[in-house]
């Protein structure tokens, strides 16, 4: 049996990401290609219930590089999933009709326990009890295990794109919006037992963009990025800093990518408020996820 190319793509609610990873005979799997875009597909979804055209159009323009990428590396079996933005969609079979035309692959739109489980075993590296926490742009995914065992898991209607579009339209939001924000957070965060939570490993678009500011760099560098252990204390600092910050000022903080700058206080602040609740003095960034849970269930079912 020779070796197979597969791809993994998650299209979530601010972004599209695709993986590429060529599978061997005795299981081993090595990583060709990993792609970050934003597409923004959950543009006002959670105000007008629709994915909107010029959101589509953005998307669509995507899958198409990635449709032309998998064709030119000759990949053997593309998996699609949609997350937060398309479960909510009104119009998400029409929009997954023209996703699925592009592609040439069923567009699968996970439940939020299901993308919690894939997320969990994506991002997992041993079997030391962890808490996974992904941070999206529709939704918020805590899973809590040891290897392949999950003992919890939750997906929370909280995510950087919803709470931007709340409380944070406006850069630097107004104090009341700020309070309102947190409230809210916390709120849905309080419904939560804390027993539930193990030491925290955190993945998506906040984490790795606060970890980048930390660091210092002018440019995306997965290698220092992963593993990288946030500080809570660091998480406060930078949150306090973006609260009092226009759009244009955080563009310009090293490590944020301007496609990603108008959601990131909001994606901040539900980070910050996950750590306060559960006391933790830091978690360790992941720049896995969603992805790489989908990739090792079309590995497994290879081999």
């Amino acid at each position: 049996m020779k070796s197979r190319k597969i791809a993994a793509i998650d299209i979530g609610t601010n972004t599209l990401l695709m993986t590429i990873a060529e599978v061997f005979p005795n299981g081993e799997m090595t990583i060709l290609e990993d792609i970050h875009s934003i597409a923004r597909l959950g543009q006002n979804v959670d105000s007008s219930g629709k994915i909107n055209d010029e959101a589509q159009n953005r998307a669509s323009e995507i899958l198409l590089n990635y449709k032309k990428r998998c064709n030119e590396l000759n990949i053997d079996v593309i998996r699609a999933v949609g997350t937060s933005c398309l479960r909510d969609a009104i119009n998400q079979k029409e929009v997954c009709h023209e996703f699925e035309h592009i592609l040439g692959c069923p567009i699968e739109i996970i439940s939020g326990d299901e993308e919690a489980r894939l997320c969990f075993i994506g991002t997992v590296e041993n079997d030391t009890p962890t808490t996974v926490l992904d941070i999206g742009g529709g939704s918020t995914e805590i899973i809590s295990g040891y290897g392949n065992e999950i003992v919890f898991r939750k997906s929370l209607d909280i995510g950087a794109v919803r709470l931007t579009e709340r409380f944070f339209k406006r850069l630097p939001a107004s104090t009341n919006d700020v309070q309102s924000a947190f409230d809210e957070v916390r709120a849905i965060i309080g419904t939560i037992d804390k027993s539930m939570f193990y030491p925290l490993r955190v993945v998506a678009g906040t984490p790795t963009t606060l970890a980048a500011i930390c660091l210092g760099l002018e440019q995306y560098n997965v290698q220092k990025i992963h593993n990288y252990p946030l500080g809570t204390l660091s998480v406060h600092i930078v949150l306090r800093e973006l609260l009092d910050s226009t759009l244009e000022e955080i563009i310009e903080m090293p490590g944020v990518h301007k496609g990603r700058a108008d959601i990131l206080t909001a994606g901040t602040l539900i980070l910050h408020e996950f750590l306060h609740y559960t006391e933790q003095l830091k978690c360790i960034v992941s720049t896995k996820g969603l992805r790489y849970g989908i990739l090792k269930e079309m590995a497994s079912d290879i081999v």
